[in-house]
């Protein structure tokens, strides 16, 4: 270990829709999360290596934290609560523009109670709230346990307003580690995993309904031919053949766009061309059904 390296992991945890993903992605200066205007985007706890001569800090992205209902609500609170335990600081994101809110005062008694490592509480997207609510935004504070050691910030994820500073203080709280991951590695994730996540991505952002909560990607091969180009195949999993049908849309249009826009954030990711193919399949009621969510990688086997 050099002399003076710092390194530690750090847990984005907050409400869905909060901005964890965009934070990460603004970070790491790459687009390495899925990111919709849709809340429970992520699923997954997913890495995100910071890496400088100086330091690395192992970001983990969460699910946004809510009741669980179902199997995979479960799983993605679970997830949460494995990134708080194995973190060495815990960065808590509260949407500026909602304000503190019952669910905030939720996640604060049920899961940052007698948090016994640094909190740094983020109200971000204030490039749409105006400088003179801050006063308004920290008065929903009051009345909320929160542990001395925790530290008030006020950032724009999107834009990356406070970003920096965000990131130096995180910097400056942390003890001198060895690097846990190669310098050149982004993410502890596959390509095949950030495939599926890109095509996810684009279904949601396509789909207007209920649809994409409903939706599970799953690749079925994926392989480098001898001149370069990769070969995806993947299936688009659904509750109901009603889904199905609005997936694949009037004369297969959807499905095509979905296929489209995927495809080519997929050549950015890969750097080589790419062919994808994509299947609809309806699994009934999945998202309740432990055993599916195992093949689709929610639960260890």
């Amino acid at each position: 270990m050099n002399s003076g390296h710092k390194s530690g992991y750090a847990a984005l945890i907050g409400r869905p829709n909060a901005g964890k993903s965009t934070l990460l992605n603004k970070i790491l200066d790459t687009k390495l999360v899925a990111v919709t205007p849709r809340p429970q985007t992520t699923r997954h706890r997913i890495f995100g290596i910071y890496d400088r001569p100086d330091v690395q800090i192992v970001f983990q992205d969460t699910p946004g934290l809510l009741e669980p209902d179902d199997a995979m609500h479960e799983f993605m609170m679970r997830e949460a609560g494995r990134a708080l335990a194995d973190a060495d600081i815990a960065v808590w994101l509260i949407d500026g523009i909602k304000g503190v809110t019952k669910r905030e005062r939720i996640i604060a008694a049920k899961v940052l109670n007698e948090l016994p490592i640094p909190l740094f509480v983020l109200f971000n997207k204030m490039d749409a709230v105006a400088l003179d609510l801050r006063a308004q935004l920290d008065k929903g504070l009051e009345g909320i346990d929160l542990p001395s050691i925790a530290q008030l910030f006020y950032i724009s994820a999107l834009d990356g307003g406070g970003v920096d500073d965000l990131l130096e203080k995180i910097i400056d709280s942390l003890s001198e580690g060895p690097k846990y991951y190669p310098s050149d590695q982004l993410s502890d994730r596959t390509q095949r995993f950030f495939v599926e996540e890109i095509i996810r991505e684009q279904a949601f952002l396509q789909l207007k309904q209920e649809i994409p909560y409903s939706l599970a990607v799953q690749i079925e091969s994926m392989k480098e031919r001898p001149d370069g180009l990769h070969a995806i195949e993947a299936v688009l999993h659904v509750e109901r053949e009603t889904q199905k049908r609005i997936i694949i849309g009037k004369k297969g249009e959807m499905i095509k766009t979905i296929s489209t826009n995927s495809r080519m954030e997929i050549v950015k990711l890969l750097d080589s061309k790419v062919f994808l193919k994509l299947w609809v399949k309806v699994s009934d009621q999945w998202r309740k059904n432990k055993s599916r969510l195992r093949d689709f990688g929610f639960m260890e086997k």
